[in-house]
């Protein structure tokens, strides 16, 4: 049971300062998680191997939703139609047996809600692969576009240069690049697509380029930002991120830069002060200390739940298991902090309807909560600037929160306020009482 208690003396505003975070298991029935989706509503649908599975209340129904095992290679995603509720489609991100790329959609049965219509694909673009980088997600933006983000197609080889074949920054090829569909429209190409020119050599598809292989990317729900998780070469991870409405164009930098390391300047455009550089980078194989890093891309919190978290970015490294909150802050600046090592081998993020957020291991699904690491705390004095407490049992506090302050108490059992506790005029004070065990 969570309890609230809000004293609002003022606009509420966004705490600059990342809390600790945890992640609660909620299922372990599964064995090659990838991609974990909604229908926009209480269900959960996780691609586990070549099937479609959902999850609603902590338990896997007995039957997946779409079933695809013999029929393709692997499943890579999956996205649902901003009007699924009304029309069924959704549409899966696969690679298929001989090896090209596919988005096909299809649609849920009419009898059976829980179970898709295997019948009724309809698949609407592919491409040739190389059985190298395939990137991998899928995702609806805030226009209603369909979003998918190519790998260069190369192999990634340990000490190697990387994009071997040149896709990354070849406005020819698909590859390395983000691709923006109108699933709505007969020829699918929204009329905000940048490179439609008669004869220009430049898929209409293509919207930016420059990628190695975007395993994770994003849309903020509230804002409509990209956030993109790109896997690095040898030396850096990296995380870019582009401000909605201006998708068009990009150019984020492989293999030109790995990170912010010029790394192939042949393969540099004309015009470098035109890329798109990495709003974070960390250090990969080469800087790490021959230990292997893979960056997982993840979302940005929009739930209710964790009010301490909105706003923050939480991704993932799949090698090592750390996991960080990244934040812009309102004067332009970047907090990104280490949160720990929680789990082994995260592959993928995902949101329910809510904007709560779960990350994956192959065989596990957790969700992430906001919490602290000691059991009780005494909060006393004045608090002048914007605060947060954390405790997993109890906070006990005679403080006077002034100066236009705002703080948050997270308690998992109680939170007292005794004789002397007083928020002045201005500040704002807001308390919950929510397990984060």
């Amino acid at each position: 049971m969570k309890t609230l208690l809000l004293l609002i003396f003022g606009p509420l505003m966004l705490f600059a300062q990342s809390p600790n975070i945890q992640a609660n298991l909620v299922s372990s029935a599964f064995s090659s998680i990838v991609d974990i989706a909604h229908a926009n509503d209480e269900r959960l649908f996780i691609v586990d191997g070549n099937r479609i599975k959902i999850l609603v209340n902590g338990q896997v129904l007995p039957t997946p939703f779409l079933d695809l095992t013999n029929q393709v290679n692997w499943v890579m995603a999956v996205a649902f139609h901003p009007n699924y509720a009304q029309n069924g489609y959704f549409y899966v991100k696969y690679k298929a047996n001989d090896a090209s790329c596919v988005i096909a959609r299809f649609q849920k049965s009419s009898s059976d809600e829980n179970i898709a219509d295997n019948n009724s694909q309809n698949i609407l673009y592919s491409y040739p692969d190389n059985n190298g980088h395939e990137g991998g997600d899928l995702e609806f933006g805030k226009d209603g576009y369909l979003y998918t983000a190519t790998g260069d197609g190369a192999s990634g080889a340990r000490n190697t240069d990387g994009d071997e074949f040149g896709n990354a920054q070849n406005m020819a090829s698909v590859k390395g690049k983000v691709l923006r569909f109108n699933v709505n429209s007969p020829n699918l190409i929204p009329i905000e697509n940048p490179y439609q020119q008669p004869n220009d050599n430049i898929p209409d598809e293509i919207i930016a380029t420059g990628l190695r292989n975007p395993w994770k990317f994003s849309f903020d729900r509230q804002t409509g930002d990209l956030w993109i998780g790109d896997v690095g070469q040898d030396s850096y991870e990296e995380v870019s991120f582009v401000p909605f409405g201006s998708f068009e164009e990009r150019n984020f930098g492989w293999s030109c830069y790995e990170g912010n390391m010029l790394h192939l300047t042949q393969n540099c455009p004309p015009n470098q002060n035109t890329l798109t550089m990495p709003i974070i980078d960390y250090a990969g194989y080469n800087f790490n200390g021959n230990q292997a890093a893979s960056v997982t891309g993840g979302y940005v919190y929009r739930g209710n739940k964790y009010p301490v978290l909105n706003g923050f970015y939480c991704y993932a490294d799949y090698n090592s298991g750390k996991f960080w909150l990244l934040k812009r802050l309102p004067n332009g600046t970047i907090s990104n902090d280490f949160k720990g090592v929680l789990m082994n081998f995260p592959t993928s993020f995902g949101e329910d309807k809510n904007g709560e957020l779960y990350v994956a291991t192959f065989d596990k699904i957790y969700q992430i909560s906001a919490c602290g690491n000691e059991q009780n705390i005494t909060v006393s004095g004045q608090i002048t600037t914007p605060s947060f407490y954390n405790a997993l049992n109890s906070i006990t506090s005679t403080a006077i929160i002034t100066n236009y302050s705002n703080v948050l108490f997270s308690a998992s059992n109680k939170i007292e306020l005794n004789a002397g506790f007083k928020v002045d005029n201005g500040s704002v004070f807001y308390a919950q009482i929510d397990s984060c065990r």
